[in-house]
């Protein structure tokens, strides 16, 4: 399956869809991937009903935590 995306820039963009299953704070979830030929991103999807903290310089942590 192709999906239309937009790119940070503003850009259109396909993607290849795939369909795979990942361990989500220790439990499994059905999850679409969209190929590209860059770095991984994880999409707002995943992320939904976490807290993500990003450490903005070069080598600083990132953590994702469940909300509380």
């Amino acid at each position: 399956m192709q999906e239309e995306g937009i790119l940070g820039d503003g850009s259109l963009c396909m993607f290849n869809v795939f369909e795979t299953t990942v361990i989500w704070d220790g439990q499994i979830k059905s999850i679409e991937i969209n190929e590209s030929e860059t770095d991984p991103l994880v999409g707002m999807g995943l992320l939904d009903g976490y807290e993500l903290n990003i450490q903005g310089f070069a080598g600083g942590l990132v953590t994702i935590k469940p909300l509380s």
